[in-house]
């Protein structure tokens, strides 16, 4: 049994999982704060939608806050027919042409460079962060895993550096830090 979690908790074997855990994360940079953004817009329209509250709170006239609570009804009834977006769901695509990836053009650092860092279906480049992502992920888990030793610590300290990584990307591209992620890291 402890010889199956040194070799679990070895560099090796962390870094191939941080690998995976590298692709997981590049779903999480992006996505989430496409969600976020699309639930702040619903309450925002929602917030908006009551022309009582909004003509009390910009002291407009009753027409101009009804018309303006339609629009913003129209918007939420429009953002809730958008297709559903999680982590999970949709799968994996080409951003250019909608192309949905196979599991093996998913595959952890193997998939981009056995597309030559190409969508299969367009052509077009896929972003070199991916697999960078992947790549940093991997090596920091097999780093952490070397100098902590195999034991079930190392997992949390991958953790801990698979959330900053995240973190960093998220607020490289937009600015925000979710809370989501931010407030786990309270401990």
């Amino acid at each position: 049994m402890q010889i199956e979690i040194e070799w679990l908790l070895s560099p090796w074997a962390l870094g191939l999982l941080g690998l995976c855990i590298g692709s997981f994360l590049n779903v999480v940079i992006h996505r989430l704060p496409l969600m976020l953004e699309r639930q702040w817009r619903g309450d925002a329209a929602a917030q908006l939608g009551d022309a009582g509250e909004l003509q009390r709170a910009s002291a407009c006239p009753k027409a101009e806050a009804e018309k303006l609570a339609a629009a913003a009804t129209a918007l939420s009834e429009r953002l809730d027919k958008l297709p559903r977006l999680g982590i999970a769901l949709p799968r994996s695509r080409c951003p250019a042409c909608g192309h949905q990836l196979a599991w093996h053009e998913n595959l952890p650092l193997i998939g981009w460079l056995r597309l030559g860092g190409k969508c299969s279906a367009c052509k077009a480049p896929i972003s070199k962060r991916y697999p960078l992502i992947e790549l940093l992920t991997g090596l920091s888990f097999a780093a952490l895993s070397w100098r902590f030793g195999a034991q079930p610590t190392t997992l949390l300290w991958c953790g801990f550096v698979a959330t900053l990584l995240t973190l960093a990307a998220i607020d490289w591209d937009t600015t925000l830090l979710p809370d989501s992620l931010n407030q786990p890291l309270l401990w």
